[in-house]
């Protein structure tokens, strides 16, 4: 069965620039490197959640993909790629993209919300768990129903095609003028974009917004993520505040 395509929109409010350590190519070579991406902030669910070995995408407009084949249709499947890009950003015809995941495989969660996929069984209720802390706990604290959890593709498996964040060379998100594409993924883009709908992206689509992507990163994030502030606090089932902020739920 054929890989399906998204671009998914996410609220620019819930996304934070946060300075991490990880592994990046940079002129395709292997480096160590310190410097900002933009992810989900700490106290409310990470997703796509990025500081595990293979990323997690659960939650945000997941439950709005084609999942299942239905008679010989293409569906969310093993190389799919989805872009993560601002809402807001879309708003005003930029694309701000800072998130390429692709797809390995999904893993079903079991029916009426008891547990979690079973390959991540060990991370189900346990508190040591950052899987658990930051991504699949929110799904029992009434913010999201989970139904099907992707696990990305990184470098590290197949150096064709893997998950990054992309980073411009002014150390900024990915972004571009709505324009550069061709008059059909614009018309697509623009007909979702009020309701925050997710684009299906045929592969000759893909195909664009990536090379269009790749031409503009000059560091593509490829794991190892770790944050550089200390200082993260994750919620309380019982207390679903964050220090002194209100964790805002159903960010998408």
């Amino acid at each position: 069965m054929k890989p399906l395509h998204y671009l998914i929109f996410h609220p620019d409010y819930a996304r934070k620039k946060t300075e991490v350590k990880a592994k990046v190519l940079m002129d395709d070579k292997l480096t160590d490197w310190q410097g900002n991406v933009w992810v989900d902030e700490p106290c409310g669910n990470e997703d796509p959640f990025v500081f595990s070995e293979r990323w997690l995408y659960s939650y945000c407009h997941a439950t709005q993909l084609r999942r299942k084949p239905t008679s010989k249709s293409s569906h969310v499947t093993a190389g799919s790629y989805i872009f993560f890009c601002s809402g807001d950003a879309a708003n005003k015809n930029t694309i701000q993209l800072d998130t390429v995941f692709v797809v390995d495989h999904s893993a079903e969660w079991p029916d009426n919300q008891h547990g979690i996929p079973e390959e991540f069984q060990q991370d189900y209720k346990n508190n040591k768990s950052e899987r658990w802390e930051r991504h699949f706990k929110y799904s029992f604290l009434g913010q999201h129903t989970g139904k099907y959890t992707y696990v990305s593709k990184q470098w590290f498996d197949s150096k064709d095609e893997y998950s990054f964040l992309p980073i411009s060379q002014n150390g900024d998100r990915v972004e571009f003028n709505l324009g550069l594409l061709t008059s059909n993924i614009q018309s697509k883009i623009k007909d979702k974009v009020n309701g925050k709908y997710p684009v299906t992206l045929s592969e000759q689509q893909k195909t664009e917004l990536l090379k269009i992507t790749l031409s503009l990163a000059s560091i593509k994030v490829i794991g190892n993520l770790k944050r550089q502030d200390n200082n993260i606090k994750t919620i309380n089932p019982d207390n679903i505040s964050c220090g002194s902020k209100l964790v805002k739920f159903g960010k998408c």
